[in-house]
């Protein structure tokens, strides 16, 4: 159980990641955001597809829409905020992905 919840918040914060970057209106902060983006996108697909055949489909698809509904309010932040927020989720995410492959491997 705790594994599903970790898989859960860590697919739907690199769904944050990716759908907050292609709100980035200049390209320059375009450019600065690949390296997080570029790891949100291999780490969070991995992830989804191990979701997918552990977990079912409550897991893999509801960890996707998530970040939609998370990335309507994120369009009234700064490009500066955003760019921010993006980082701090990547950090985020990589610490619960961390706790959720602990988890998966104990349980």
């Amino acid at each position: 159980m705790l594994a599903e919840v970790l898989y859960f918040v860590s697919i739907a914060l690199f769904g944050f990641v990716v759908l907050g970057a292609a709100q980035l209106p200049n390209s320059v902060w375009l450019v600065i955001s690949i390296f997080p983006v570029f790891i949100a996108m291999i780490l969070g697909f991995v992830m989804w597809v191990f979701a997918w055949s552990e977990y079912g489909l409550v897991v893999s698809i509801g960890s996707l829409v998530v970040p939609i509904v998370a990335a309507i309010p994120a369009r009234r932040l700064s490009t500066r905020n955003l760019f921010i927020a993006i980082c701090g989720t990547v950090l985020v995410g990589l610490i619960c992905a961390r706790f959720a492959f602990l988890a998966a491997d104990i349980g």
